[in-house]
Order: C-alpha cells, then sequence, then structure tokens
C-alpha cells in the first residue's frame, strides 16, 4: 500500500511523538489502511486540548486528516485520495455527564453509544439511537454520519435529538454551539449542522442530547405477507392511525414487517392487538412476541443488517412510492443476476438495499435504480461498497440545489481542506 504525501512516515511520527509523546502518536499498521492508502501516522489525542494542537499542527503543515472513531463506517464516503494521518477520537471516551432531571446528557464523542447507554440506563433513561453497529459505533460517528436505526420512526435521527456540541476547527481552535437544556436553542443549528457531515468540517468533542425515558414493556407485531406490495399499504394505514409504534420496519424476501411498540404494559398490549387486527385485514400472518422471543427477532434483525455485502445502498423516496420503490429493486437486480436484501423504515420510506454481485452488475442495478426512483423524487446514495465500486457510480448521486452550500461551509470551517477531505457528501 502506498504511503500518501512525500515524507517518510517515520519523520512524521517521530516529529508527532516529539510534541505529544509515544502514547498520543503511532506508526500507521495494515490495519489503519483507508481505502487501500495506508495513512503515515495515527494521533490518538486523550483530551480535547491535545485535539486542538493536533489539529493546529497538521493545519500548518498542510497534512490531511481523516478522522475515525471506531472505524465502522469508513467504506461510508467517497474514498479519498490522500491521507497522511489518522485522527482517532476513540481515547475521548471516558467523559459522560448525565442530567437526568432535564433529560439530558453531555457525552463524549468517542464514547460506543452502547457504552453510554448503558450509563443512562442506570436512570431509566437512554438516548434513543440504534443503528445496527450501536455495540461498537462512537457517538461522534453517530453523529457525523446521522446514523440511526428503526426507532429512527418516533424518535427521529441524532439531527432531531442533538441540542449542542463542543468541536476543534481545522485550525485548531474550539466551538461550542446549543447547549445543555432543552428549551435552550442558541446555536442549536450548529450543532445539528455536523449530522451528516462526514467529518468534513469539524472534529467533534463532545455531543449534548435530549433524552428519554426506557419504556417499562414492548410488544413487537411480526406480519408475513406473501405479497411484498402489501407493505406499503399496511405502512401507510398505520401511519394513518392512531397507533404510537417505535418501528414500523420492512424486510425482503421472503415479505415481512416487525411493528414495535413501547410504552406501559396496557398501552402496548393494546395497540399490538390494533397493529395485528390491521396488518390481518390487510391479508398478513401475524404474530405478537414480547420478551425473549422479541428480543431474539430484533437481535436478528440488526445482525442480518450486518451481514457482508457487495454493496449497501440507501434509497429514499416519498411513503406514497414505497412499493414502487420496492418493485424497481426486484427487477433491477434480477437484470444483473444480483442477490439482495432489502430492510429499513416503511413508514419513512427509507429503504436499505444489500447487494450481492460484481463490482460491474452492482453499478449498473444502481444506475437503473436511479432512473427508475426519480419520476417518485427518489435518492439512491451508496452507503457502503469496496472502492472499485464506488469508482464506477458517483457514491452520492446527485445533491441537488443545497450542494453549493455545503461548499461554501466547508470552504468557510475548512479552508485548507485538512479535515476527510473528498469524504464528504458529493465529494466535499
Amino acid at each position: 500500500m502506498p504511503l500518501s504525501g512525500a515524507a517518510h512516515s517515520g519523520d512524521l511520527a517521530l516529529i508527532a511523538q516529539g510534541l505529544w509523546g509515544p502514547n498520543a502518536v503511532r506508526a500507521a499498521a495494515p490495519g489503519d489502511a483507508i481505502d487501500g492508502i495506508l495513512p503515515r501516522i495515527v494521533l490518538e489525542p486523550s483530551d480535547a486540548a491535545t485535539v486542538g494542537a493536533m489539529l493546529r499542527w497538521a493545519n500548518v503543515d498542510g497534512l490531511r486528516l481523516v478522522i475515525r472513531g471506531a472505524g465502522s463506517k469508513l467504506t461510508w464516503a467517497t474514498p479519498g485520495t490522500r491521507v497522511d494521518a489518522v485522527l482517532s477520537t476513540a481515547r475521548l471516551s471516558s467523559s459522560i455527564a448525565h442530567y437526568d432531571g432535564d433529560l439530558t446528557a453531555v457525552i463524549a464523542a468517542g464514547m460506543p453509544l452502547s457504552a453510554a447507554n448503558a450509563v443512562l440506563r442506570r436512570s431509566r433513561q437512554w438516548l434513543p439511537l440504534d443503528p445496527p453497529t450501536a455495540h461498537v459505533a462512537t457517538i461522534g460517528g453517530v453523529v457525523a454520519t446521522n446514523d440511526s436505526g428503526p426507532r429512527r420512526h418516533r424518535f427521529g435521527t441524532p439531527r432531531d435529538l442533538i441540542i449542542g456540541v463542543e468541536m476543534a476547527l481545522a485550525d485548531g481552535r474550539f466551538a461550542k454551539g446549543g447547549g445543555r437544556v432543552v428549551k435552550n436553542v442558541a446555536g442549536f443549528d450548529l450543532a445539528r449542522l455536523l449530522c451528516g457531515s462526514f467529518g468534513t468540517l469539524a472534529v467533534i468533542v463532545n455531543a449534548t442530547f435530549k433524552l428519554s425515558p426506557v419504556a417499562p414493556a414492548s410488544r413487537t407485531v411480526v406480519a408475513e405477507l406473501d405479497d411484498a406490495g402489501r407493505i406499503a399499504e399496511i405502512a401507510q394505514a398505520i401511519a394513518a392511525s392512531t397507533l404510537v409504534p417505535s418501528a414500523v420496519e420492512l424486510e425482503l424476501p421472503p415479505a415481512r414487517m416487525l411493528i414495535r411498540f413501547e410504552t406501559v404494559v396496557t398501552a402496548a398490549e393494546s395497540q399490538a392487538a390494533a397493529a395485528a387486527s390491521l396488518c390481518d385485514r390487510h391479508g398478513a400472518r401475524v404474530t405478537i412476541i414480547k420478551d425473549d422471543d422479541e428480543a431474539e427477532v430484533w437481535r436478528r434483525y440488526s445482525a442480518d443488517a450486518l451481514t457482508a455485502a457487495d454493496a449497501l445502498v440507501r434509497v429514499g423516496v416519498v411513503p406514497t412510492a414505497v412499493g414502487d420503490a420496492l418493485g424497481a429493486i426486484e427487477r433491477t437486480t434480477a437484470a444483473n443476476g444480483i442477490r439482495y436484501r432489502v430492510s429499513g423504515r416503511a413508514a419513512l420510506a427509507v429503504l436499505l438495499v444489500q447487494l450481492q454481485g460484481s463490482v460491474e452488475a452492482c453499478a449498473s442495478a444502481i444506475t437503473e435504480m436511479r432512473r427508475l426512483c426519480a419520476p417518485t423524487q427518489g435518492r439512491v446514495a451508496v452507503v457502503a461498497s469496496e472502492p472499485q465500486l464506488r469508482a464506477l457510480v458517483d457514491p452520492w448521486g446527485p445533491i441537488g440545489a443545497s450542494f453549493p452550500i455545503m461548499r461554501t461551509l466547508k470552504q468557510q470551517f475548512d479552508p485548507k481542506q485538512v479535515l476527510n477531505l473528498g469524504r464528504g457528501p458529493g465529494g466535499l
């Protein structure tokens, strides 16, 4: 694997170790390679001040940094062309300030989401984000990618839950946005701005979130269908009803829906029964599960989302076009000889498609999906794949009218192009 940049990696490591010591700087190992590029060094700061100092150094010397938490989403971006150093936030992981009376918490960027929720659950509260990688994904990574999971149906994404942030800018200065109390919205947009920025604007040091109480009971309706087209009908019927599910998920093939209710026992049971009746009227075979059976179904669902695939594609359409999108996915994968699995937020019309096939076949299928989804304002983005596929097809697809604004923000926040160059939306 080639070294990026001109100076020898050993020289750079010696310089950086002289500044911050061997505990904060090490030579890159093969496991640190990003899209086949071996960084020259790995920076591992343990406090915010060191993060700022390292960024100042990189900014002055013109180094290109890739920001890494747990590394679970490094393939969620356009391949970069140069990586001088990785700046890891993994050691920024020991701090969590929980204000249970306010239902808020300030969480360090390097803390895994699962570890943060383990602390918060002691007070029967939690940060209601449940991406498949929650067991390893860090708070900073979840915010930077705006990642979420099934409970997005009720609680939203990080952009909906974040109320404050402390960040280190590319030149080493620090900035704060928002506050600890939910009603304090001063600077709120700055915190939300980092959600989905893919580390291209600043390095998140910590983030403040509004929390939710842990529900005392849960029930899940499992609805199996012979006709995948009925999924859209059921999802729209649930959305139009008075039911309040925390998740409305789909998966196929074979076609199945998982509809979860989390509240007090009596409400969970009555709402699950009502949802089961609704699904039955649409021709589904229905089971209501709880306790260990329910936990196992959701565990398997999350595990299936992490199954190795040649490409993971996100398809977003208007809710009324879910059936059309599923049809387009089925036709394009069949035409290209690709195996596929679809899961995702049925009522929110956010579909995750795992593709298994050759690079050329996957590229052709993605291009055709974009063509078929365009008339219904659909967006098709390659979330994760090998660099060879991302070289054949633009991972992001058309960005739209917002791209000039995003480019201006990148120029203002990071004029020397230090942070995650080329890895943001549209290749920013």
